[in-house]
C-alpha cells in the first residue's frame, strides 16, 4: 500500500506546482532501515507519465513491478507467478495531496498523509529524494539519480497483461 500511496504523492509532486514535466524516466535507490539498524536495499527504474500512469521496476534484490493506471494497481511479481490486483481508494486525493504539500525550506517539502509525514527533496528543479516513516516505523529513503523529463515513453509500456499461469490475488 505504501507504494501505492507514494506514487500518487510523487505523481502529485511531479506534476503539481512543483516541478513541471509531461514524463519522467529515473533510475531509484531504495534504503530501508529497521530499528535495529538492519537494512535492505531495492534498485530499479521510475516511469510516469501524465499524472495516472506510473510503473516501479524493482530490479534488485527481486524483479517486480508495480503498474497503476488511473486508478487500477497490479503488482507483478514474476519470481512467484502472481499478480495482485488492487483499485485506490478515495482516501488518496489527489488535490488533497497537492494542497497540503509545504515548502518548508529551500530544497524541502513536506506533506502528511495517512499518518506519514513524507519529505521530499528537490535541488535544481530535479528530485532528489523522498524520505518516510512506514507503518511499522522502518525509515524509507528513495534516491533518484539519472532524472530525465519529457522523454519519450509509450503507453503500451504501463499496461500489464496477467500471463494465464499466474496465480491471481485481488485486495
Amino acid at each position: 500500500m505504501k507504494v501505492l500511496i507514494i506514487s500518487f504523492f510523487l505523481a502529485n509532486v511531479l506534476f503539481g506546482n512543483i516541478l513541471d514535466f509531461k514524463t519522467l524516466h529515473t533510475s531509484f535507490k531504495q534504503i530501508v532501515k529497521n530499528r535495529s539498524g538492519n537494512e535492505i536495499v531495492y534498485q530499479g527504474e521510475l516511469k510516469i507519465k501524465g499524472n495516472d500512469k506510473i510503473l516501479w521496476s524493482y530490479k534488485i534484490p527481486i524483479v517486480k513491478n508495480v503498474y497503476i493506471n488511473k486508478n487500477q494497481v497490479i503488482i507483478d511479481e514474476p519470481e512467484l507467478e502472481q499478480a495482485i490486483t488492487s483499485t485506490l481508494n478515495d482516501e488518496l486525493n489527489i488535490v488533497k495531496i497537492i494542497n497540503n504539500s509545504k515548502k518548508v525550506s529551500q530544497n524541502i517539502y513536506e506533506n502528511r498523509l495517512e499518518d506519514t509525514k513524507y519529505s521530499i527533496m528537490i535541488e535544481n528543479n530535479i528530485l532528489k529524494s523522498i524520505s518516510y516513516k512506514d507503518e511499522l516505523d522502518n525509515k524509507v529513503v528513495i534516491l533518484f539519480t539519472n532524472f530525465q523529463r519529457d522523454v519519450t515513453l509509450s503507453d503500451n509500456i504501463f499496461l500489464f497483461t496477467i500471463p494465464k499461469n499466474y496465480d491471481i490475488i485481488k485486495k
